[in-house]
């Protein structure tokens, strides 16, 4: 190895590495995307016992996916219909196993742990969607291409409440300050002043 780019550093992993934290996220929840579909075909085979009924949403997901992954723009409200829907599921037989939990019968505890983990994971999965970073990424965009029209000393950030993206002079910011699309603080309070 003669030359420095081609060296893999201890820890990491070899293979292609994103190029901003947009990619990363857009590549994880593509991943936990085919994962979601891949169970809720299954669990339509378990409870139908007829391959043919579960492939139908195993093919229009396994479409959604190879969509998703390339950033078609139809793909992009399908994904965290997707994820809910198995979180819709997940949540339901966290239910049922809670039930059985607290009415004596034979429940697993670490089963209840995995469902309310894997609900948390998803509704974050989900909720990145809304976020407008997130979809300048997914849409092509970038926020360092953005970077270019910003005045000196200002950079991106977000409205705390409506998660509207400005450009804010973070040296400048007040209390008074407020975000021009909610009226909401930008600098929000807090009780150790």
């Amino acid at each position: 190895m003669s030359d420095a780019d081609e060296m893999i550093l201890a820890g990491s992993r070899p293979g292609p590495t994103h190029s901003n934290p947009i990619d990363a996220l857009h590549s994880r929840t593509s991943f936990v995307l085919i994962i979601d579909s891949v169970i809720f075909a299954w669990l339509i085979y378990a409870f139908t016992g007829n391959p043919m009924i579960a492939a139908v949403p195993g093919v229009f997901s396994l479409f959604v996916w190879m969509g998703y992954r390339q950033k078609a723009a139809w793909a992009y409200w399908f994904a965290p219909m997707i994820i809910g829907g198995i979180t819709l599921i997940f949540t339901f037989i966290l239910l049922v196993n809670l039930y059985y939990l607290f009415s004596g019968s034979s429940s697993s505890l670490l089963m209840i742990l995995i469902l309310i983990w894997a609900i948390y994971s998803s509704t974050r999965f989900i909720r990145i969607h809304f976020h407008p970073v997130y979809k300048m990424g997914y849409s092509g965009y970038s926020v360092q291409d953005e970077n270019t029209h910003l005045a000196r000393g200002e950079m991106l950030a977000s409205c705390p409440t409506c998660l509207a993206v400005l450009a804010v002079n973070p040296m400048l910011l007040s209390h008074e300050d407020s975000c021009p699309h909610c009226d909401s603080p930008l600098v929000l309070r807090s009780e150790e002043e």
